[in-house]
């Protein structure tokens, strides 16, 4: 006998060999009794065949009146270990022993040490506490219960189960992949040799004028007619934004569901950009297609970070998910200078005119792709991390590149 999520239950397998012995002791003193005429052999069969009887309304009664009350945080993390406590009461007026209590799991959580078989001995009246750990495998919502009592009689004969339908709703996390500190990212490339320095991308869309060209400023900004004018260099000079905000733009496209754990990888890199904005100090913003979280205005406080946390725990791919249509959309409304990461496992060329437009906003990107190999095998379809092409486009806008290996998840 198991429960749903998988565990062991509670219940023996030897009680049966105690009946049928009682019964053969019965029925062995009745046949002396009729063999040899003895009356008080007759009662003694009598007594040990009501022994059983007994015993078993007892054992029955064991699991009437009982209620329980769990103790569990709302919200937890995967892959984690979560406490439950138990609050078993005994409303009836007399005591009730020979028990044992375990929890039903939901699929894809299981106990943190043991079966999660709980003794119970409860006087008349009174209650018991008892606790275990769970731990859930992946992000999502869950439900503790109903709650499996078992007993048996007191002589080890009979066994009983009931349920108690209470059930407990349980909201799981996604826990932050760990990633690289905003500050070391800032003008960094990440190239097929690692992470490399290069200059931050694009020119800002204010123009201040010109001045003379100094050392390290690039060649593109050159104006040569007034250098030519005068006979020396001369640079245009804009506006350079600093970072203002964070926008994390995560992709729910249904390519997702064609590479294997990617989007558990994506959005566990989702949740550790947002926890990597909250302890930087900036505004940060989520983008998931979500129209609630989506509209939510770029801000700094573990209000919007648990916010957004709620709503990944329970976010998927979606079939008619416009990614690109999406991160048009939000990167036409961040600031200038804003941060923005991007993460996605499809290489989708059609960027190119939205990382254009970061560039004339002063914008740095990263891309958080997950490291996980393509399904097909003969080249039909690659994701963004192996498909060299995109590499390559990403490379010449200076996107920041950082794989996301399963191996980091925890």
């Amino acid at each position: 006998m198991t429960t749903e999520a998988g565990q062991p239950s509670a219940k023996p397998n030897y009680h049966g060999v105690k009946v049928l012995a009682t019964v053969l002791s019965s029925l062995c003193i009745l046949t002396v009794a009729m063999t040899l005429g003895l009356g008080h052999l007759y009662m003694m069969a009598v007594a040990i065949a009501a022994v059983p009887l007994a015993s078993y309304t007892v054992g029955k009664r064991m699991l009437v009146g009982l209620s329980v009350q769990r103790e569990v945080a709302d919200v937890a993390w995967d892959d984690q270990p979560v406490p439950v406590k138990l609050h078993v009461y005994n409303r009836s007026s007399l005591p009730k022993y020979f028990l044992q209590a375990q929890d039903t799991l939901p699929e894809g959580a299981q106990f943190g040490e043991g079966d999660g078989v709980i003794p119970l001995a409860l006087p008349a009246g009174g209650k018991q506490e008892a606790g275990y750990s769970v731990v859930f495998q992946h992000r999502g919502r869950y439900h503790l219960g109903p709650l499996n009592l078992y007993a048996t009689d007191p002589l080890g004969m009979f066994f009983f189960s009931h349920r108690l339908r209470e059930q407990t709703e349980i909201l799981v996390l996604p826990t932050p992949l760990p990633l690289p500190a905003i500050d070391s990212l800032r003008g960094a490339l990440y190239t097929a040799a690692g992470a490399h320095s290069a200059p931050v991308r694009g020119d800002s869309v204010e123009f201040l004028g010109i001045r003379e060209y100094a050392p390290g400023d690039p060649l593109r900004r050159v104006d040569w007619k007034h250098s030519a004018r005068y006979g020396d260099l001369f640079v245009r000079d804009f506006e350079r934004f600093t970072q203002t905000e964070v926008c994390v733009l995560l992709d729910r496209s249904p390519v997702m569901r064609q590479i294997p754990n990617s989007f558990e990888i994506m959005v566990k890199a989702a949740s550790g950009a947002l926890h990597l904005a909250y302890a930087s100090g900036l505004p940060f913003k989520l983008v998931t297609g979500v129209a609630e979280a989506d509209s939510q205005p770029a801000q700094w406080s573990s209000e919007q970070l648990y916010g957004y946390l709620y709503v990944l725990a329970e976010v998927a791919p979606q079939p008619d998910f416009a990614w690109l249509d999406v991160a048009t959309k939000a990167v036409a409304e961040v600031p200038p200078g804003t941060l923005l990461v991007l993460i996605t496992a499809s290489a989708d060329m059609r960027l190119l005119p939205l990382l254009d437009v970061c560039a004339r906003k002063q914008m740095q990107v990263i891309a958080l792709l997950p490291n996980v190999p393509a399904l097909d095998r003969q080249g039909v379809f690659l994701d963004a991390l192996h498909d060299g092409e995109f590499m390559r486009l990403l490379a010449s806008q200076n996107v920041i590149v950082i794989p996301l290996h399963p191996g980091e998840e925890r």
